[in-house]
């Protein structure tokens, strides 16, 4: 399906790594990004004063994140030179309080939004975000001083996976426009929005109708293809539904008991609708890999308790297995499912003392290479679906495994007639 276009959102985007005299006070003091001549394809060749730009600092701990609202200026430092150029980017003091905390080698992302204005982001080298910021606009590592700009058409269309990094990031919202699937998920979800306009039902028989319903998906053949398909056409359902919902509330308007306007009760509707997004998110993820795995004949037994009480995703074949020590250690394996990963990973660590390496399947499309090593070295091969993939630098994607190479590889054991 398609979320729309990155030309929704911006004009185009410019990225470089920052140098000491564009960051450290001891070395400069002039609060410039220099070096930045090639910017001049998105801002022109005539100096402006006083654009208006938000300078972004995204941090992977949310309460470190900083925004500025402020301006920029774009002049030629040597305009009176007829023989030279040397076009640069001014930021005010009051935005200096963002460039202070960040260091030679981050990651700074200037990008031109459709009313002209600017937006300044700034990402820590080998961050979770800078993951999610490459993975957005394209950016893979190349020459450390060089500018690189891209500039978007209305060809340039946002997948599922980069519209919800557009969204987590807080850089602008997007919902399904078409392609794939778009008219049977306007269907399920007008029919969801019939019949629950206050809460959905169950995660499971969401996920039952997606797969009832969403047609010409063939998990055998294509494990990675329904995969993606069945989380996208998902996650559409839901925020359509999720659209009527907004309406409906918006309609009633945010009271009290006693009828007066209430903050705390916009509050309260935006978070728990933001936690049914994650939950369910989550949730759906599970439910399409366990439909994957029963169309191949594989036997698991999901949630099954190992030791102190952990519970991993899926557990191949199953617990009775796992607590017979006579059953060979190499014939069980295990699947854990995050939708996201950051630092989450970890928390396989402590799932099923027996089996080695343990698998992790994620739809994560910005996972750095640092934490990709951590990765591997703690015995654990990530899992993530083939179009998902085509999202990482090509030079990362030969430590990643696909949804079907997992199934004919670690499972094949495990299907009934195997």
């Amino acid at each position: 399906m398609r979320w729309g276009s990155l030309l929704d959102h911006f004009k185009g985007v410019a990225w470089k790594r920052l140098t000491p005299h564009e960051v450290d006070s001891k070395v400069s003091n002039g609060h410039e990004f220099q070096g930045i001549n090639r910017l001049r394809e998105l801002l022109g060749d005539e100096s402006r004063k006083n654009i208006p730009t938000t300078y972004i600092l995204l941090a992977d701990d949310e309460e470190d994140s900083q925004t500025i609202r402020s301006v920029a200026s774009w002049y030629d430092a040597r305009e009176r030179d007829p023989r030279r150029t040397e076009w640069r980017l001014y930021y005010p003091e009051a935005a200096g309080v963002i460039q202070s905390r960040m260091r030679p080698g981050d990651l700074m992302v200037i990008a031109v939004l459709p009313n002209d204005e600017l937006a300044v982001m700034l990402v820590s080298k080998g961050s979770y975000r800078e993951g999610q910021i490459a993975a957005l606009f394209g950016i893979a590592d190349g020459d450390p001083q060089a500018v690189n700009v891209r500039t978007f058409s209305s060809g340039s269309a946002l997948g599922f996976i980069a519209s919800t990094i557009l969204d987590e990031l807080g850089l602008g919202p997007s919902t399904p426009a078409g392609g794939t699937d778009a008219e049977q998920v306007e269907r399920i979800a007008a029919d969801l929005a019939a019949e629950f306009p206050l809460a959905l039902p169950s995660g499971a028989r969401v996920s039952a109708l997606i797969h009832e319903r969403i047609r010409d998906v063939d998990p055998v053949a294509d494990p990675d293809g329904a995969l993606v398909r069945w989380v996208e056409a998902e996650a559409a359902v839901f925020r359509l539904w999720e659209d009527a919902r907004i309406r409906m509330r918006i309609q009633a308007g945010f009271v009290d008991a006693s009828g007066q306007t209430s903050v705390d009760a916009f509050r309260d509707f935006t978070m728990k609708l933001r936690q049914s997004r994650v939950s369910r998110a989550g949730g759906a993820l599970q439910a399409h890999v366990a439909r994957v795995l029963t169309a191949h004949s594989i036997v698991f037994e999901p949630q099954a308790t190992t030791e102190n009480g952990e519970r991993p995703d899926f557990l191949f074949p199953g617990a009775a297995a796992y607590r017979n020590e006579a059953f060979p250690s190499e014939s069980l394996h295990m699947l854990a499912v995050k939708f996201t990963l950051k630092d989450r990973w970890r928390q396989v660590l402590n799932e099923a003392g027996r089996i080695r390496p343990k698998h992790l399947l994620t739809m994560d499309a910005s996972v750095t290479g640092k934490t990709l090593e951590a990765i591997r070295r703690a015995e654990i091969a990530l899992v993530i679906a083939r179009d998902v993939q085509e999202l990482y630098p090509a030079q990362l994607r030969s430590t990643l495994m696909t949804f079907g190479a997992l199934i004919e590889s670690a499972l094949s054991g495990h299907r009934m007639n195997g």
